[in-house]
This record gives structure tokens, C-alpha cells and sequence, in this order.
């Protein structure tokens, strides 16, 4: 499976051992980083504009897995696109102090997300666990489908409109068809 590791260059600096771990236990499992933003670092200063990193980011979420504003961009990423998220938390954080405590998220996206507490020696069982879940309870699955430029160009105004996407704007056209037929 594709998955997205996302944290700060802060938390990182700070909570280093810990990253380390979750990416080795991520890669042990068999699964591949989208982005493997981690081992850049580990191989040397990469220098990116913000802006930079928002679009590399964007790209790994899109493709797919203590700066509370940067996590909380990136929970947001992904939840709008549906893409299960694991919040891990260090168990020795008190609940005040944990990022994301007590985290504002739609109702509609609340079943993607899944927050743990963690010590280093329950990582694997924490991250395996997420994982097995995540196989467990696809419900979506893509496919390609190519259509005339007009059929695009309507998709695109329609979900311009409705602030959507092309792909939700097909679904929904789907649904709307299933229901006339019950």
C-alpha cells in the first residue's frame, strides 16, 4: 500500500528517533512512502520554499498516509479527499498538550480518522493495526475514464459551481440515477 508519513521539520528536529521508527515500521510492513520526505532530511538539508513543500505535499496526500498548523493542514488534505489518517500521539504527552486534542473535523470525515497514543516499543501494533483497518474498510475504489473534451468542460464548471470535484460531481450523478431506479 501507498502511504503518506506527514509531520514538521520542528517535530522532526525535536521528536527524531520516534519519526525514524514510524517510517522503519511503516517500510517493514511492506508498504512504500509516498513522499519519503524523512530520508531527506536524514541525507542532508533539502532548502524548499513553503510553498514548495505545500504542493510536494499536496502531490504525496493526492497519491497516498510539532507544528500544529502544518499536521492540521495536512489532516485537512487528506480528509477532504477521504484518505484514512492515523493521529499518532506520544503516550507520555498529557491530553492538553497532544497536538490536535481536541481537533475540529466534519462529522462527515470524523470516520477517517483514527488518533493513538503510542510508546516506541507499541509502534508496529499501532501502525499494523491502522493499516489492517484501512484494508479492511475500503470502500472506494478508482478507475480511469476518459471522455470528450465538452463532457470535461461541463464536469469542470459543475463542480467549479458546486465546489466539488469532477469525480465527486460523477458520483453523485450516479447516485441520482440508482435512486430514480429504486
Amino acid at each position: 500500500m501507498k502511504i503518506f508519513f506527514g509531520g514538521t521539520l520542528p517535530g522532526f528536529e525535536i521528536n527524531k528517533d520516534n519519526y525514524l521508527e514510524i517510517r522503519k515500521v511503516i517500510l517493514s510492513l511492506g508498504h512504500k512512502l509516498t513522499r519519503d520526505w524523512i530520508n531527506e532530511e536524514i541525507k542532508g538539508k533539502v532548502i524548499r520554499k513553503p510553498s514548495e513543500m505545500y504542493d510536494l505535499t499536496e502531490k504525496a496526500i493526492k497519491e497516498y498516509s510539532h507544528d500544529i498548523a502544518a499536521v492540521g493542514q495536512q489532516l485537512v488534505l487528506s480528509l477532504q479527499r477521504n484518505i484514512p489518517v492515523l493521529l499518532l500521539v506520544k503516550d507520555s504527552n498529557s491530553s492538553e498538550d497532544s497536538p490536535l486534542s481536541d481537533y475540529f473535523v466534519s462529522s462527515k470525515s470524523f470516520k477517517y480518522l483514527k488518533k493513538e497514543k503510542y510508546k516506541s516499543i507499541n509502534l508496529k501494533k499501532v501502525i499494523s493495526g491502522f493499516l489492517r483497518w484501512v484494508e479492511e474498510n475500503k470502500a472506494i475504489v478508482r478507475f480511469n475514464l476518459e471522455i470528450e473534451r465538452e463532457l470535461d468542460d461541463y464536469l469542470k464548471e459543475k463542480a467549479g459551481k458546486n465546489k466539488t470535484s469532477k469525480s465527486e460531481e460523477i458520483r453523485n450523478l450516479i447516485l441520482e440515477d440508482i435512486k430514480k431506479k429504486n
